[in-house]
């Protein structure tokens, strides 16, 4: 019997041949692997991308929206989007804004619950932005990672946001516990006496001139400055808390009843501990007070504390009910005693923000930087 054996010369030809198809199938699909990789990170590229061009819309318009509340220039205002826009790149790309995005018109709702309808008049309260320009192609698109698939990977949607001057009732809640009547860069401990406190200071005597409730009552005047120069009529509440809670002002729109109600309690001050809970509950309330507020009204709690809830409800169960509510809630944190951590969740809680001041100038920005913010909403 005879066996056949392989020659090596012809198994070396055949393992050349494989290796040969191998490498040219390799070659053949490189281009084809990349290409779809391309495609997969283009698209999710372009998922964020369209993300990141709505919240640059959203701030635009909101620039928009104040600019014409506060000036009724409708060129102005396109101005005001622009550089909103230039402030929020998406990468290196900056979104652009013509004038025929922007449609200026009149929003408005039957009551809280209702959605606000924008109607396209030509003036009015409401701003509306809608990316024309970028999603006809009449302006450059947003180039993806890699652009070599041609135009129609070029990044061109339209997106639209609406800022409206809503009418808002405030309902603005402050600590009046024992620590306000220390300075801010004093540990508020008694005793002793604040150090700017006469010599036989107590309790219930007319508040020290470096009380933190003295720049408290500087930095509600500026708050109330600037809803004096917003276009809309707010109404504003005033509600004040330490073991317990009282609202010395019901909402309305003389606002030196504030200040004034601020003063008497300067005039005698008393100790008291830090129940923020009970103050969040009883602006809650002010807020809500159907025979002074207004149903169609949007409602906003502006929460101030210098120190840690000590007494009472807490603040994050009376932050459910504000939630539920439908209310909106800022918070300010006034010197480094405050509990920051449990004010900035209840801030988010209610879907508002959270600042935080060290003296009495950043308290004041603080409060002007919140009354700025009020008068424009997102409506859609």
């Amino acid at each position: 019997m005879h066996t056949s054996v392989p020659s090596p010369h012809h198994s070396s030809n055949a393992n050349r041949n494989r290796s040969g198809a191998t490498i040219a199938l390799v070659v053949i699909l490189l281009p084809v692997l990349f290409a779809i990789s391309a495609l997969a990170i283009n698209v999710a590229y372009i998922e964020s991308a369209n993300t990141e061009i709505q919240i640059a819309t959203d701030a635009a318009v909101r620039a928009a929206g104040r600019t014409y509340a506060l000036t009724g220039d409708q060129d102005a205002s396109l101005v005001a989007a622009q550089e909103a826009a230039a402030r929020n790149p998406i990468g290196d790309y900056v979104l652009p804004i013509s004038a025929g995005d922007l449609d200026f018109g009149v929003s408005d709702r039957d009551d809280v619950d209702s959605a606000y309808q924008f109607t396209n008049s030509g003036s009015g309260n409401s701003v509306r932005l809608t990316t024309r320009a970028l999603s006809s192609g009449a302006v450059a698109g947003m180039p993806t990672v890699f652009p070599f698939f041609g135009d129609s990977f070029v990044i061109r949607p339209e997106r639209t946001a609406i800022c409206t001057q809503g009418v808002i009732d405030i309902a603005l809640v402050v600590d009046r516990s024992g620590s306000m009547a220390y300075s801010a860069d004093e540990v508020a401990v008694y005793p002793p006496a604040p150090a700017s406190a006469p010599a036989d200071w107590d309790f219930g005597d007319p508040v020290p001139p470096n009380a933190r409730w003295i720049d408290l009552i500087a930095s509600v005047q500026a708050f109330i400055d600037e809803l004096d120069a917003s276009p809309q009529t707010e109404l504003l509440s005033l509600s004040t808390y330490n073991n317990s809670s009282a609202t010395p002002t019901k909402l309305g729109d003389n606002y030196a009843d504030v200040v004034a109600a601020l003063n008497t309690i300067s005039m005698n001050f008393e100790a008291g501990g830090t129940n923020i809970g009970q103050g969040m509950y009883e602006a809650l309330a002010a807020v809500n007070d159907s025979t002074h507020g207004r149903d169609h009204a949007s409602k906003v709690v502006l929460l101030m504390t210098d120190g840690v809830h000590n007494y009472g409800t807490h603040p994050k169960s009376a932050a459910y009910s504000l939630a539920n509510s439908g209310v909106t809630l800022f918070a300010i944190t006034f010197s480094d005693e405050a509990d920051q951590a449990t004010m900035q969740d209840v801030a988010e809680m209610c879907g508002g923000e959270h600042f935080h001041a060290i003296n009495a100038a950043q308290l004041k920005e603080a409060f002007q930087k919140i009354a700025r913010r009020l008068p424009t909403l997102i409506t859609q």
